[in-house]
């Protein structure tokens, strides 16, 4: 089983400074419209990245464009990734590549589970999964997801491919109650 991964509570708590790839969590309002909750997550992101690259917030500047992963212009391949939901929202960070994060509610899992983890997580997925561990699943497949710089379809056979499922390991994080979220990481890349 895959070690678990802390989260930064910010603005209370700091990346630590040697951290590789870290997560951040911001509350928000849960009635925070999700534009100005993405604004607001992104600061947040500015300024723990200026304090772990020992840098001014000011000089770093981020590209988001839908559909693309967010990049980090001129700081080389920092990977980045965002997940919200109202009222939390996560900024994944990995200084050596590629990163994926995902999060939702705790909640009872949908009635259709079955027949949406069929379509979306696979054939695979289903052989002893139980209803309370369809939203860690989910978390985790939008997590390697994202990793690999794709967007949200249907199960395809290419996502079975051990190349593909080896190159990134998921990670459960430990996210305050009521939340489930998983950060994908390159394979061997353990979380901070």
């Amino acid at each position: 089983m895959p070690a678990s991964a802390s989260v930064v509570l910010w603005p209370a708590q700091r990346p630590e400074k040697a951290a590789q790839a870290f997560v951040l969590a911001v509350a928000l309002p849960p009635t925070l419209a999700r534009p100005q909750a993405r604004l607001a997550l992104r600061q947040a992101l500015l300024e723990a990245l200026a304090l772990r690259l020992d840098v001014a917030a000011d000089d770093l500047q981020l590209e988001t464009v839908p559909g693309l992963a967010p990049r980090l212009l001129g700081q080389g391949r920092i990977g980045i990734s965002f997940s919200h939901e109202a009222g939390l929202s996560l900024a994944a960070v990995n200084l050596l590549g590629p990163v994926g994060v995902d999060l939702l509610r705790d909640a009872p899992a949908p009635p259709d589970w079955q027949a949406v983890a069929r379509d979306y997580l696979g054939p695979q997925a289903l052989l002893g999964m139980q209803a309370q561990d369809f939203g860690p699943a989910w978390a985790a497949h939008e997590a390697r997801l994202k990793f690999h710089g794709q967007a949200l379809s249907e199960w395809r056979a290419a996502m079975a491919e051990p190349a593909w499922l080896a190159s990134c390991q998921c990670h459960a994080l430990r996210l305050p109650q009521g939340w489930v979220g998983s950060v994908a990481l390159p394979a061997g890349q353990l979380p901070t």
